[in-house]
């Protein structure tokens, strides 16, 4: 995913998405994109101040396979388009490091660990 362009848009909500075109699978009606976030911008407390946070469409973490990307394809009729956007490094980044496959946390295979038996309580006697 080096190297990645990006591209934005408005969903039919009003929401800013972020993503990777797919242009091998979009079509004159389709936007086809790989990983897509949404840019979550909330204020931070009285200050004035904002935080953006980019939030994944669909979470890899309900993939059988969390190092595969997630394609999705939007309707270009309930969509608007942005022209070419170039993002400050940062945020940039910030989605590359989100999809990257080196950063990715695999939990271990089943029956490698097995977790701590819980605490039985007896709500009632018997």
């Amino acid at each position: 995913m080096s190297n990645t362009t990006l591209t934005t848009f408005l969903d039919s909500l009003g929401r800013t998405i972020i993503a990777e075109e797919r242009a091998d699978l979009s079509t004159a009606t389709h936007l086809a994109v790989n990983n897509p976030v949404i840019v979550h911008i909330v204020p931070v407390g009285n200050s004035g101040q904002m935080t953006v946070q980019l939030l994944p469409v669909f979470f890899r973490e309900f993939l059988a396979d969390k190092t595969e990307d997630t394609t999705w394809k939007y309707n270009r009729e309930t969509i608007t388009e942005a022209e070419t956007i170039v993002f400050d490094f940062k945020l940039s980044a910030q989605y590359q490091q989100m999809f990257s496959k080196s950063n990715l946390i695999i939990p271990a295979e089943a029956g490698e660990i097995t977790p701590p038996s819980p605490d039985v309580v007896k709500l009632f006697d018997e």
